[in-house]
């Protein structure tokens, strides 16, 4: 058995920057379809905080805005957003989305989500889309975002489920087969590091909110062909395409050939790609 790599938590913090400043290209390029998809769950979180007119609202891990634009939506005039991220490219391009949908009471802020720090007591609701299972101390983050909340404010999340409910992460079991890859240790952060929902709801009232609820939601990916979709996957998944680092271009052209080969039972007559993936989400009371 080989020997299990420490953790480097500086160099992990600083890959993930790294990562998400490379992608905003892709996530500007293929915006169509990760908005076709995410809309539902940045729909459903807002819901389940129960956000309103007037509600000042913190969202971590925003990206490209969401659910934050959602929310500056509903919140209105007298409402406010602010959004965070640790990517300075994903938040301007989440500045740019916010100026053509004339949303000007929401504020983007380049910052960690483990580093956040407020007063007690400053927002009514705390969202978090698919930033919670790539954080190293999601313990300690949830228990900050209790103290923030105001008196009965909620706190709404949504994660990725097991590997076999999230299709378009398919790649990374072709990937880890084709370069015999060893499996992840146990505990550390990435896609799936919160797929198990009786886990995710024990962290969240083990760090002191109340009436913890998890559910589950579909968010659809679509291509038009399935060379779409595996560039689409090397475009916009940095946990999925970095798992073919160090290998030589050949290599990696091979495998991602075998990707695209892989998308065959979900691709219809036409030949589009139709995926189907779960978000875990979880919604409490402070």
């Amino acid at each position: 058995m080989a020997p299990t790599v420490p953790f480097d938590l500086v160099a992990f913090k600083e890959a993930q920057r790294t990562d998400w400043q490379l992608a905003a290209a892709g996530w500007r390029k293929w915006y169509d379809v990760l908005e076709a998809g995410g809309e539902i769950v940045s729909r459903t979180l807002v819901e389940l905080a129960r956000i309103g007119p007037g509600d000042t609202v913190l969202d971590v891990a925003t990206g490209y805005g969401e659910p934050a634009l959602t929310a500056a939506r509903v919140v209105g005039p007298t409402g406010k957003v602010l959004a965070t991220d640790i990517a300075a490219d994903m938040l301007e391009f989440g500045r740019e989305r916010a100026a053509r949908a004339n949303l000007d009471n929401v504020e983007f802020v380049e910052a960690d989500a483990e580093a956040l720090s407020f007063d007690h007591e400053s927002f009514d609701a705390i969202l978090c889309r698919q930033g919670l299972q790539f954080l190293p101390d999601a313990s300690g983050t949830l228990q900050r975002f209790h103290s923030f909340l105001e008196p009965d404010g909620r706190f709404a999340a949504a994660v990725w489920g097991p590997p076999d409910t999230v299709q378009f992460a398919r790649p990374v079991s072709v990937i880890v087969t084709a370069l015999d890859l060893p499996a992840p240790p146990p505990g550390r952060p990435g896609i799936f590091a919160l797929a198990d929902r009786q886990a995710l709801e024990r962290l969240v009232v083990e760090a002191g909110f109340r009436g913890v609820e998890t559910g589950t939601v579909t968010a659809i990916y679509e291509t038009a062909s399935p060379e779409d979709l595996t560039q689409w996957a090397r475009d916009v998944a940095p946990p999925i395409a970095n798992l073919l680092n160090g290998q030589s271009p050949d290599v990696q052209e091979e495998v991602w050939r075998k990707v695209t080969e892989a998308w065959a039972p979900l691709t219809t007559a036409d030949g589009r790609v139709r995926t189907e993936n779960q978000a875990i989400w979880v919604a409490a009371t402070k």
